[in-house]
């Protein structure tokens, strides 16, 4: 990892010729959940989702990425009649976006993370 976006080192984005685990290529940071949904539904659809040989889906976000609106499609549609997909998404917290995070989702994790959620859940059983 110490070599990551540097000359000659890793990319920081899937990258097929770097490693056998990349599935597909692609430079954009937020189509992972896409990703893994289309790749779930298609084990899905060739029977390969059940038994112990059940294949498990994983995607990693950044918190920067969380923010493009194609992640926001992917959750959506994964929440929305999919429920028996087997997958999960990772959110990399890392501070790393190009921009600051802005908007309703970064808030609530912003607030999770400070535990003033969970101060305000804990107030609203008291009141």
């Amino acid at each position: 990892m110490s070599s990551i976006r540097k000359f000659g080192g890793i990319s920081g984005f899937p990258k097929r010729s770097e490693s056998e685990y990349d599935d597909f290529g692609t430079a954009h940071s937020s189509t992972s959940i896409s990703a893994i949904l289309g790749m779930a539904l298609a084990s899905k659809l060739n029977g390969l989702n059940q038994g112990e040989s059940r294949r498990r889906h994983i995607a990693i976000i950044g918190d920067g990425a969380l923010s493009a609106g194609m992640a926001f499609e992917a959750l959506n549609n994964a929440g929305h009649g999919n429920k028996d997909l087997d997958i999960l998404v990772i959110l990399n917290d890392n501070d790393m976006s190009i921009s600051q995070p802005v908007g309703a989702l970064s808030n609530y994790l912003a607030r999770l993370l400070t535990g003033k959620c969970i101060i305000c859940s804990e107030f609203s059983k008291q009141v």
